[in-house]
């Protein structure tokens, strides 16, 4: 029942993932219509204030009002963060050979990733860091010694004979 739920959640954050790589990809998208807008704007010069504002009328009418909720939603949560993302090797990278508290492991993360990251952004770094740990000291891959918060991580070390 344990692997269960630390798959769904596991999945859950993939889940996240991929939807915020379609609200990026969604705004660079938008980002992109309004260049070739500006292009052919360009191509055309209008003059007239009148026809700027109707063409810009038009053009949101004919856009059906839930595309354009969901175009907003995207374009706001798309600019909130902008973590990188941490696959699966990630994290064993940051391991080392002494055991390192979940705080030593984040720190190693942050300054791997090279960021400045927000409140918000720590906070799913932070989730992201104890679904992963937990997993791969589940799965073997790592070592896990200790309980709760004292609890310290290793990489594990190779038995070949």
């Amino acid at each position: 029942m344990a692997n269960t739920g630390s798959a769904a959640k596991a999945i859950q954050l993939e889940l996240n993932q991929a939807r915020q790589g379609m609200m990026y990809y969604s705004k660079l998208v938008e980002s992109l219509e309004d260049v070739l807008e500006t292009l052919a704007a360009i191509d055309a010069p209008v003059t007239d204030l009148q026809t700027i504002r109707r063409r810009a009328a038009v053009s949101r009418k004919a856009e059906p009002k839930v595309a354009r909720t969901q175009k907003k939603a995207a374009t706001t949560s798309a600019i909130k963060s902008k973590l990188p993302s941490t696959g699966k090797d990630f994290w064993p990278s940051l391991l080392t050979d002494t055991p390192q508290s979940a705080s030593e492991i984040f720190n190693a993360a942050v300054a791997a990733l090279g960021i400045r990251p927000s409140t918000e952004d720590k906070e799913k770094l932070n989730q992201r860091m104890s679904n992963a740990l937990s997993v791969l000291s589940k799965n073997g891959d790592i070592n896990a010694e200790g309980r709760g918060r004292d609890r310290r991580y290793t990489r594990k070390t190779s038995t070949a004979s």
